[in-house]
């Protein structure tokens, strides 16, 4: 018995080492070597947006003297694709019944504004814009007095981004009529005697306002220092072209505001292009003691007569 025992072990040897190489076998069969994939994706420009736009404040536009004021319209403006994608802002201040661009700017209603327009406060995907234009004395008014009543000036501003797509927020205000004038500050009548005239002396007239204008005038009694002489102010005449006779020329200077029609049309050009000469003249009654007489003449606007 004990000899067949000894005589089956190789069997058992040469099973036990076919049933491993099987099994060993699968187990290698199986074994997965790890491997990459390269994902890949391309993101897309998105167009940026313009917020809403503020002009002034949200006031109404009032001009300066023979000047020009600043204007500024701010907004907001996004790109999904960052702030960093904004390329440009330009922006228009315009009278809204015309066109306005880089080729038509005018003082009087179309403001192109290329290098005033400034962004600020950057982070994440937007920021904040200003655009601003000197604008003019002269830019024409839209409030219920003018001739453009039914307008506005309009501010529009553009942004475009690295790819050129672009969007443009819009808004509007009022301009002013602002009545405003100039006069030259002495009226020399030189030495004249009593029961004479004087020969004619001028002043200018100028508009530097946004509006046609005329005027009206007013005085007081010119007087000698210390007020112990005077000459009455219906003494001096004035008139928009020379005073040839004192009795049948000129309009007498009173002591109260009197309209004169000198139409001093709306200007269209820095420095102002609409002027007028003022003529005057004196005469100085009998019995007028010797002196130096001084006194103020005031012109003012009258708007238009």
């Amino acid at each position: 018995m004990a000899e067949k025992i000894e005589k089956s072990i190789p069997w058992l040897t040469i099973l036990a080492i076919c049933l491993l190489t099987v099994f060993g076998a699968g187990l290698v069969l199986k074994e997965v070597v790890a491997d990459t994939a390269t994902p890949s994706v391309t993101v897309g420009n998105q167009a940026p947006t313009v917020g809403t736009v503020i002009l002034n404040g949200g006031n109404a536009i009032t001009i300066n003297e023979n000047s020009s004021v600043t204007v500024a319209g701010t907004t907001t403006v996004s790109d999904n694709n960052g702030y960093g994608d904004i390329n440009s802002v330009t922006s228009t201040l315009y009278l809204n019944n015309t066109t306005c661009s880089s080729g038509l700017a005018d003082a009087n209603w179309c403001y192109y504004i290329s290098s005033g327009c400034v962004t600020s406060s950057c982070s994440g995907l937007s920021c904040i814009v200003t655009c601003t234009a000197n604008v003019w004395f002269i830019a024409d008014p839209t409030d219920a007095s003018s001739t453009y009543a039914a307008n506005a000036w309009q501010m529009d501003i553009t942004i475009k981004d690295q790819s050129d797509s672009s969007d443009t927020g819009t808004t509007s205000q009022e301009l002013n009529t602002a009545y405003y004038l100039d006069i030259d500050g002495s009226i020399p009548y030189g030495s004249v005697a009593p029961a004479a005239t004087s020969t004619n002396t001028t002043t200018n007239a100028t508009n530097t306002g946004n509006y046609q204008i005329d005027i009206e005038l007013s005085g007081v009694n010119m007087e000698t220092g210390g007020a112990t002489a005077s000459i009455d102010v219906g003494q001096q005449k004035y008139n928009s072209s020379t005073i040839i006779t004192w009795d049948n020329m000129g309009t007498a200077l009173t002591g109260t505001p009197a309209g004169f029609n000198i139409d001093l049309a709306n200007p269209s050009a820095t420095p102002s292009d609409s002027s007028d000469l003022l003529y005057w003249v004196i005469k100085i009654p009998t019995s007028t003691a010797v002196g130096t007489y001084t006194g103020t003449n005031t012109v003012d606007v009258a708007g238009a007569l």
